[in-house]
């Protein structure tokens, strides 16, 4: 009987506390749901889902059960982290895994998109150019232990730059010339981040130009000087990076590491326009419109803040940027993902006008190939069309335009 007693008190003691702790985490984020029911009135099936987002981003003491969370993964000696979310290699990169196998992408489609987009664009005198970013993975310098199921996107990269190649859209694979003698793997890539760093974005940067420069004749960086060494000052920051892997993980069981920026030897006179939640305008010099030098201070909060956030907070919806101190530069509009957002900036001197539609927008009001036909349809003409995407943003999801004939 004593036994069955205990029991009962220690089930009532257990959901007590849970009740306590989610009615805690409620009344904490209260702000945070009345933002997504007035986001979603008109969607009301899709609040449950937001709800639980919500939830589990903002819980209560979240970085301490990570931190303790990825201290026992690390103490066991564990290479695969939370039922195979993230796999660690052997010199210590954290990778996506992939213990299932993804439905099959319809990459032909995705192909097509693009293709139409071309269609489109090029009647108005716009050229196109699609850039495919580098994955993290790779055969030749990821060495793993046997029986981890990492997530490989080699063979939807291939099959992307096949079909677009058949389709007769220019591209380029920066997964051929990423890592290079210049800038080996491991200079190429966080360990804690999908992302790569800020020299490889910065060496991917002198790669497109040159292709656009050769293939259309077209005029960036006449002097030379934006793609050099003297443009920008190399800084490192040691054990001050943490990217949205080390976040997810832990720095227990990541670790930090650091950081590389390259900091502009010139001023320039720029107005940025973004939108992510709210727009915001920007005008001033380029450190103080297309850098958040904040993420370089020594205090930062790691889970808060992303060295990688320096160039335009690593991904905004739409970026509109205006160079005032190169009004007959080229003008670029591009459809991109977030490794494109160190790229932009370097971009950004040798341009008039720099337009930036993020591939994986989220805003309810914007459709990107009505955003382009808008643009197009006022008056707005762009030289260039650059289209990037890293390997694993490959899917119809991501390609939010042309989907039909039009």
């Amino acid at each position: 009987m004593k036994y069955f007693v205990k029991k009962r008190i220690f089930a009532v003691v257990f959901l007590l506390a849970m009740f306590s702790f989610s009615a805690v985490n409620i009344y904490l984020n209260k702000d945070a749901f009345i933002k997504e029911a007035n986001k979603h009135l008109n969607e009301p099936d899709k609040l449950p889902s937001e709800f639980e987002e919500v939830m589990q981003d903002e819980i209560v003491g979240k970085r301490h059960f990570v931190e303790a969370y990825g201290l026992t993964q690390k103490t066991l000696g564990k290479k695969e982290f939370n039922s195979f979310e993230f796999v660690k290699d052997n010199n210590g990169f954290l990778h996506y895994a992939a213990f299932y196998r993804d439905d099959e992408k319809k990459i032909f489609e995705c192909a097509l998109r693009v293709k139409r987009l071309q269609n489109y664009v090029e009647k108005y005198g716009t050229k196109v150019l699609f850039v495919m970013a580098p994955s993290k993975y790779n055969r030749k310098y990821s060495d793993f232990e046997m029986g981890l199921p990492v997530n490989n996107p080699t063979e939807d990269t291939y099959e992307m730059m096949i079909y677009l190649n058949r389709l007769g859209v220019p591209s380029i694979n920066l997964g051929e010339v990423i890592p290079s003698k210049d800038i080996p793997y491991e200079q190429a890539f966080f360990k804690t981040d999908h992302h790569w760093t800020v020299p490889a974005a910065f060496e991917a940067t002198k790669v497109m130009i040159d292709e656009l420069n050769d293939r259309y004749g077209a005029n960036f960086d006449p002097t030379g000087f934006y793609l050099s060494d003297k443009a920008y000052t190399v800084k490192k920051y040691e054990g001050h990076m943490l990217g949205s892997m080390g976040r997810d993980t832990g720095i227990a069981y990541s670790g930090l590491e650091d950081f590389t920026a390259l900091l502009p030897n010139f001023d320039g006179h720029y107005k940025r326009t973004y939108i992510m939640d709210d727009e915001e305008t920007l005008e001033g010099t380029y450190s103080e419109t297309l850098l958040d030098m904040d993420v370089l201070e020594p205090d930062i909060d790691y889970y808060e803040d992303s060295q990688y956030s320096l160039y335009l907070d690593q991904v905004t919806n739409l970026e509109n940027i205006e160079n005032f101190d190169n009004p007959d530069g080229p003008s670029v509009l591009m459809i991109r993902d977030s490794y494109f957002g160190p790229v932009i900036p370097f971009m950004a001197p040798m341009c008039s006008k720099l337009d930036a539609i993020w591939a994986l927008e989220k805003m309810d009001d914007m459709n990107v190939g009505e955003y382009i036909k808008k643009q197009y349809e006022s008056g707005e003409r762009y030289d260039y069309l650059i289209v990037e995407y890293y390997p694993h943003n490959i899917d119809e999801e991501a390609f939010k335009f042309f989907r039909g004939d039009n």
